[in-house]
């Protein structure tokens, strides 16, 4: 199969910055990522923003089927005639209005792999973890930044809401490390390849939707403590009883959210709902 600086140039492909496209032209990074997500013969693929082919060439002599969300009909065109595998099917959509639910298999569950565009990395990342029972393992190919937002822990300027998604559905880690210059055109910035093994571990007994309003709400003002920031939330209740339920959570309410664990945060949530539950 043709290196992808030739298929770029044989087709006069060129990136769209509205579409935050950065293509990962690098065949040994290319090759690692795929080594590292240990794609097997057995193994059913889906990736996002494919846009030339670059590590969808590889995907495919490894996996037992890939399928390839692509936004641009002409990038859809180039894939098919570059990589005429009966393995490989093209979706011509946009991932964040596409349902994931059409693709979804009885016995099986999809890894991820992808190199996302910048500009919707975080919007995927909440979309595919949101998407139960559909995949087993994400490889994401991020802004150094956002891969750093996504592993941070408590007491960490990078700790927010994005790190507390990722966290309660997976087990995120940064596997590799990427200069600007594998990419083209070249980026201002680092990259990072993120795996996350999806476990859903800290979704037991929770009201998911709910848990959202509520980290939505603490983070919603960085520098206050959480109570304050919970005090003058939508989910507002009284100060004393809010002291009470951070408390009971093994929280100070004198803390900021970013100094606080997940667990304690879910365990809030929880305390929360059974409140506005009984007493509104």
């Amino acid at each position: 199969m043709k290196p992808t600086r030739r298929i770029i140039r044989e087709f006069g492909i060129r990136s769209r910055k509205s579409l935050g496209q950065n293509f990962l032209i690098d065949e040994n990074i290319l090759q690692k990522i795929v080594e590292l997500a240990d794609v097997r013969p057995d193994d059913y693929v889906l990736e996002i923003g494919p846009g030339p082919g670059s590590l969808t060439k590889y995907l495919v002599q490894k996996a037992k089927k890939v399928i390839a969300i692509e936004i641009e009909p002409e990038f859809a065109r180039v894939l098919k005639s570059q990589i005429p595998d009966n393995k490989l099917e093209v979706i011509v959509s946009d991932v964040l209005k596409f349902n994931f639910n059409k693709i979804k298999m009885l016995d099986n569950k999809y890894k991820v792999i992808s190199n996302l565009p910048y500009n919707i990395s975080s919007q995927v990342i909440f979309k595919l973890l949101e998407s139960y029972g559909i995949f087993q393992e994400l490889y994401l190919m991020l802004q150094k930044e956002v891969a750093g937002r996504v592993v941070a822990k408590p007491f960490s300027r990078d700790y927010g809401i994005l790190s507390i998604i990722a966290q309660v559905h997976s087990e995120p880690e940064i596997l590799l490390e990427v200069g600007p210059e594998a990419f083209s055109p070249k980026p201002k910035v680092d990259s990072a390849l993120v795996r996350f093994q999806i476990s859903d571990r800290g979704l037991q007994n929770l009201d998911y939707e709910f848990f959202k309003r509520v980290i939505k709400a603490c983070f919603s003002h960085r520098r206050k403590t959480i109570l304050n920031s919970l005090a003058g939330s939508s989910l507002r209740l009284k100060k004393e009883v809010l002291v009470k339920l951070l408390t009971q959570a093994g929280i100070n309410p004198q803390s900021r959210a970013e100094e606080i664990e997940i667990s304690r945060l879910v365990k809030l949530a929880n305390l929360y709902q059974k409140e506005k539950e009984t007493n509104g």
